[in-house]
């Protein structure tokens, strides 16, 4: 469903760099809003320009036999309709365009999530000037945040407000120019059945920029050779250091070469690879070990990751899709400063005649907790975890406006601590119903 997509960007902590060439793919079924392993190549979170009038109703029911994320499972059914709209006025070669979506999460069986709405509304301008092409734009959304990290602690809403501009720009026939500038902010929302204990400890302030070049021909491929900074503050988490008390921040820089070819109709190929430095704005801190005021180091990490993205027509009715990487991530929705993450994904589709197709994949990530603390919203101090999902899918159109997808999915996480273990299996029902553009 478009509005999953548009959460699962809004809900992605920002990346130590932004991939221009990064293809786009989905990575299983909304099981969580959880980010997708591919990255945004524009500014996240918005729909683009497209004339005219498109809007969207959808719901999305699963039941879970453990939707709580418990050591010992806690069953319970998710319903959520949603309405979502994007209107675009053609402007010169290029277009404005705003976006507006609607929804609430109903929540039963368990007593650890509460319903909650879901609200977003954004706009922004499509640009063509000479050989540069562009996307301005910003937007705010409030949800609770669904994503298998927080959920076992019985999740919370977060306010999120992104604006942005990227660009790229062409020289000659085989060199090209790109940029970007993103600013977000997410903030933790008061939660009113006091369930949740509140907490500023996930708020966070971020600053990103990108600057890259590429040279390429379609028969050549396309090498890009780019680097980024990323600054963000944590104005919740204070840090007790030998000179006094600071705002906890994350300074991240990378270096990206990569290169990306199609090679004729059949396979779309990208991978990079990063030399990433991310530190904490301050490297020691004072804590207490038995009573005792004690000073200790607060490391960063410095090294390689990667990024791979591989598309593949097996045949005229099956396709598969890869992807790969490493990279930091400054952690806004669990009880650490960043997380060094590595991620693989494969999903294999099949066409069933003109309207229905069937898939099947596995994702998996491992995830290393720098700098980890505890909150009333995250009480275990985390050090590492694996988190796996293999899942099923049939889905296509019912009618020509009317698309429908069923899945059923299996996780599992094993963590240190092991008290974050936890398996669940469910089984998940969405239908869509579209009118103007786009529905064909």
């Amino acid at each position: 469903m478009t509005a999953v997509a548009l959460w699962s960007v809004a809900a992605t902590p920002a990346l130590a760099q932004i991939n221009p060439y990064a293809q786009t793919g989905s990575n299983g079924p909304a099981d969580n809003d959880d980010p997708s392993l591919r990255a945004p190549t524009a500014v996240p979170g918005l729909a683009g320009y497209n004339r005219g009038l498109s809007l969207d109703f959808s719901i999305l029911s699963r039941y879970d036999d453990n939707l709580g994320r418990q050591p010992v499972k806690d069953g319970g059914f998710r319903f959520r309709p949603q309405v979502n709209g994007v209107y675009g006025l053609g402007l010169g070669r290029g277009g404005v365009f705003v976006q507006a979506n609607y929804g609430r999460d109903f929540i039963s069986g368990t007593s650890r999530l509460r319903p909650s709405d879901r609200l977003m509304l954004g706009g922004g301008l499509d640009f063509q000037l000479s050989r540069c092409t562009g996307e301005v734009g910003g937007s705010w959304r409030r949800a609770l945040s669904f994503v298998t990290d927080t959920t076992q602690f019985g999740g919370f809403s977060q306010e999120t407000a992104t604006a942005g501009f990227a660009a790229q720009c062409r020289i000659g026939s085989a060199l090209s120019i790109n940029g970007s500038v993103l600013r977000s902010t997410i903030e933790t929302v008061r939660d009113s059945s006091g369930v949740v204990p509140f907490s500023t400890a996930f708020n966070v302030e971020r600053w990103s920029y990108s600057a890259g070049l590429g040279f390429g021909t379609p028969a050549l491929g396309q090498f890009s050779l780019g680097g980024s900074i990323t600054d963000s503050k944590f104005p919740g988490r204070l840090v007790l250091t030998p000179t006094g008390v600071v705002e906890d921040g994350l300074s991240q820089r990378s270096a990206r070469f990569g290169y990306s070819r199609r090679f004729g109709n059949r396979i779309n190929l990208s991978v990079g690879a990063s030399y990433i430095d991310t530190q904490p704005s301050t490297t020691l801190s004072v804590v207490l070990i038995d009573g005792v005021p004690q000073v200790v180091d607060r490391p960063g990490f410095r090294g390689l990751g990667y990024d791979a993205a591989l598309d593949v027509t097996l045949s005229r009715r099956m396709g598969l899709m890869i992807t790969a990487g490493r990279n930091t991530f400054a952690n806004g929705v669990v009880g650490a400063q960043f997380t060094v993450a590595n991620t693989w994904a494969a999903q294999l589709d099949y066409q069933l005649g003109r309207r229905f197709t069937v898939g099947a994949g596995v994702s998996h990530r491992r995830s290393d907790y720098r700098g980890a603390f505890n909150s009333p919203l995250d009480p275990v101090r985390r050090v590492s975890d694996d988190f796996t999902r293999y899942y099923g899918q049939f889905g296509g159109r019912l009618a020509r406006r009317m698309r429908f997808t069923i899945d059923v999915a299996h996780n599992m996480r094993r963590s240190n601590p092991a008290i974050l273990n936890f398996n669940s299996t469910s089984v998940g029902f969405s239908l869509g119903y579209q009118l103007g553009r786009g529905a064909k």
